[in-house]
């Protein structure tokens, strides 16, 4: 378990890492470092495979994802925990990203699972990723329920 531990301190420090560069810095095989991150994900690590390598989920992963996301209007595709604590994949057309009550961010996005706008708590995003479709500027109905669910 050691070793893995010390999987897990490299990819906290330095972000992103493919199997190669952890075999190196761990001393291993890269089989090795593929079998670990598997064993670490089946143990419920969020560690996820990018373009660049390995890198754990977490909020600046999310946050990133939806910035990127925002920009280029793309599809977000979610995996969300409700309050009752049930994950869900979503795919979701992000429109705001805002600050809200408590010192939680959250994200409104029109859902494409209750085909409706949702109010999404980023801290219950447990992955966020951008996929290659865009979706249209939204029209003057959508524009409004989206202003609506934000207070506007």
């Amino acid at each position: 378990m050691k070793r893995r531990d010390a999987l897990l301190k490299e990819l906290k420090t330095a972000g992103c890492l493919s199997a190669r560069e952890l075999a190196s810095r761990l001393g291993v095989s890269r089989s090795t470092v593929v079998r670990d991150v598997a064993k670490l994900r089946e143990a419920g690590v969020p560690i996820r495979l990018d373009q660049g390598g390995y890198a754990l989920a977490g909020p600046e992963t999310v946050k990133r994802a939806i910035d990127e996301a925002l920009r280029g209007r793309h599809v977000l595709r979610l995996e969300y925990a409700g309050s009752k604590g049930v994950p869900t994949v979503r795919d979701v057309e992000p429109s705001i990203c805002l600050g809200g009550r408590g010192g939680h961010w959250y994200l409104v996005a029109w859902c494409r699972l209750r085909n409706d706008v949702r109010v999404f708590r980023l801290d219950r995003i447990s992955r966020a990723e951008v996929t290659g479709e865009r979706f249209p500027e939204p029209g003057r109905d959508r524009l409004a329920e989206l202003a609506e669910a934000v207070g506007g």
